[in-house]
């Protein structure tokens, strides 16, 4: 008898190690772990969508559980080969200025675990005029090492208000950014004319983003995005065309001169924005097949610390247009192939584009 009770109780041990809701919780697509989440003694969740580059902060409702969505925040987490890591956490220690793997610096950096932080877009010293513009208009798309990068705004908001023993959830939901959406930059693009090294939402007084901010006469630039409509236009334009077509019959000439096959693996819509390594994929097909010449000057790309990011069939492409001076990194070491190309960047590129004819 005492052998078919030890040999129940094993079974019982069993069955409760093999049920799923006795394993540790991970988070599952689209799943809100804050909506199921009580109190735990600490006023916030943070919910980290890396499908969506975006962070919602959820506040406690009148039953003690985080249900109650307060702020949203645009983020950048980490890009190929870096990915901030899924899971539920708890923040531990916090830093005003830390000093990065890639020797930048960031500021009001939150501890999710280990050496992934809530922290500022980077800077190349320990001052706040030192922001690297180009990782500031790459914010709502993966770009990090694994943290996530936030406006400097924002992270002095998690840095103050989320003490330590906050939960915070990364997970995955392409669907939905959250209940508050995603949220905008507070400067939608800065250009080079307006870089002036200062992180716009920085509320420090000596920043001069915020006398231009009040001055209702500036108009700031918004990122005009490149659509494969605009960019088949563009081409028509620099073919020669003298018929005067309409943006679909671009689009479809470009199918036809098989300058729309290569697209970095993604399926054509002529209405979605371009990734920079689209452009300069549409652009490498019109030289090598409408134009006839062999694409020169290949370029490694070895400097560029994100080239693992570039999709193997843009990689002859984006090789061509560094190596013959049409595109230059972000920054020192960056490249940025999967953000979002800008009709300022295009513009750049076709002005130094050696094959234009009019």
């Amino acid at each position: 008898m005492k052998r078919i009770i030890s040999l129940f109780l094993a079974l019982c041990a069993a069955a409760v190690l093999l049920c799923p809701s006795a394993q540790a919780a991970q988070p599952k697509e689209g799943y809100i772990a804050a909506n199921h989440t009580k109190s735990n003694g600490r006023p916030y969740y943070i919910m980290v969508n890396r499908a969506q580059s975006t962070v919602t902060v959820y506040g406690l409702d009148g039953s003690g559980y985080y249900t109650v969505p307060v702020k949203a925040m645009v983020c950048s987490t980490g890009r190929s080969g870096h990915a901030t890591p899924t899971g539920t956490y708890s923040i531990g220690g916090r830093w005003t200025w830390v000093h990065m793997f890639d020797n930048s610096y960031g500021q009001y950096c939150t501890q999710i675990r280990g050496n992934i932080l809530f922290h500022s877009v980077c800077y190349t010293r320990k001052d706040p005029s030192t922001l690297i513009t180009s990782e500031y208009n790459g914010l709502g798309a993966p770009a990090s090492l694994g943290c996530v990068r936030l406006q400097t705004i924002d992270a002095k908001w998690i840095y103050e208000n989320c003490a330590q023993g906050t939960k915070v959830t990364v997970y995955d939901d392409a669907g939905s950014p959250g209940p508050l959406g995603k949220p905008e930059t507070l400067v939608g693009y800065i250009s080079d004319e307006q870089a002036n090294g200062w992180d716009p939402t920085d509320p420090r007084e000596n920043n001069p983003w915020h006398k231009i901010l009040a001055d209702s006469a500036v108009q700031l630039p918004e990122a005009e995005r490149v659509s494969c409509t605009l960019m088949a236009q563009s081409l028509y334009d620099l073919s020669g065309g003298e018929e005067l077509r309409s943006p679909s019959e671009c689009v479809a000439w470009a199918a036809q001169h098989g300058l729309l096959d290569n697209m970095a693996g993604q399926d054509l819509d002529p209405d979605r924005p371009m990734t920079r390594q689209e452009l300069i994929g549409m652009l490498y097909q019109y030289e090598a097949v409408y134009c006839g010449r062999a694409p020169q000057d290949a370029d490694p790309l070895t400097r560029f610390i994100d080239g693992d990011q570039i999709h193997t069939s843009a990689v002859p492409a984006m090789r061509w247009a560094v190596g013959s001076g049409l595109i230059q990194g972000t920054s020192s070491n960056t490249l940025h192939p999967a953000h979002y190309a800008s009709r300022a960047q295009l513009d750049i590129i076709l002005q130094r584009y050696p094959g234009i004819s009019k």
